[in-house]
């Protein structure tokens, strides 16, 4: 593996040399940069990138836990931390480990092989534990998000109705869910392929995610239906965001040189006015988009239908 900078926290100068020599008779082909009290450490870790840290238990001021301590907190990314004390103390070593040292190391073991091996030992550590971060945000992802439009999912938005009703039940305010279906996908799809109905509805989630203010959230359910919750006070003020969201759908899809027209039917509830759950909710939006695609003229916002 590739060696990067070494940074040594210790206020005994003598320590601080006889690891950085260790370090030097193993080979250590990076930087070793040296610090003699929290303070220092801290601004040469904002500064800086290093593979690896060594911190020695007791500095002046602020003791080598603490600093640990403060680091994990930071919420900043840090690299693989190995505990130093000439103490010998197993209870501090456990203690060190809790608060998130990869390993701990006697000053009496700093010869060059063993500090050498602990130190790439902890980086190959972090670096799996980078990996396996990696690994479950994307699995988190899949488990939440549509991979064809890039929308939140059926799950999610589950999820998400839940905690807006939560929110809005203790703030007793009103949020409003869009049930949409399209109109003429099957055609489209049919006329021109499975690939082109892949992309519509691709492109359709960057339509909606450019739509979508902070407060708001787009999901797809499944096929061509897709669901949003909408930070509104009532129905009349959707109006703006339905008219915009039919304009987007209704603009031509241009696949292999095809100009590709489809439509959408929306229906909206709004909590409490049509339900207090999440089952009313979705069952008062399912009725007001079936009345919007079954209508031929325009919707009336009075009857719960948008589109």
């Amino acid at each position: 593996m590739s060696q990067g900078h070494i940074l040594i926290v210790d206020d005994d100068v003598v320590d601080r040399k006889t690891a950085q020599r260790s370090l030097e008779r193993a080979g250590w082909e990076g930087d070793i940069v040296q610090a003699a009290n929290a303070d220092d450490a801290l601004a040469l870790i904002r500064s800086g990138e290093f593979a690896c840290i060594l911190l020695d238990y007791r500095l002046p001021g602020q003791n080598g836990l603490e600093l640990l301590e403060q680091l994990h907190q930071s919420g900043d990314t840090i690299p693989p931390i190995i505990m130093l004390t000439g103490e010998g103390n197993e209870m501090l070593a456990v203690e060190s480990m809790k608060k998130g040292a990869f390993d701990y190391l006697p000053k009496q073991q700093l010869a060059s092989d063993t500090l050498y091996r602990v130190i790439v030992q902890a980086m190959e550590r972090a670096k799996m534990q980078r990996a396996l971060a990696e690994a479950q945000t994307q699995l988190e992802r899949l488990a939440l998000y549509d991979a064809l439009s890039g929308l939140g999912n059926r799950n999610l938005f589950l999820r998400d109705l839940g905690r807006s009703l939560s929110a809005a039940q203790r703030s007793q305010q009103s949020f409003c869910l869009l049930l949409m279906d399209l109109d003429r996908f099957k055609i489209a799809n049919d006329l021109f392929g499975h690939d082109a109905g892949d992309f519509i509805l691709a492109e359709l989630g960057h339509r909606f995610l450019s739509l979508a203010r902070a407060s708001d959230s787009f999901y797809r359910l499944g096929g061509d239906e897709f669901t949003a919750l909408i930070a509104a006070p009532d129905r009349s003020s959707l109006r703006p965001l339905t008219e915009r969201i039919k304009a987007a759908v209704n603009t031509p899809f241009i696949y292999a040189g095809q100009a590709i027209l489809i439509g959408i039917s929306i229906g909206a509830a709004v909590f409490p006015a049509d339900g207090s759950n999440a089952d009313a909710l979705i069952k008062a939006a399912d009725s007001a988009m079936y009345r919007a695609k079954q209508s031929a003229g325009p919707a009336s916002p009075a009857d719960g239908d948008t589109a």
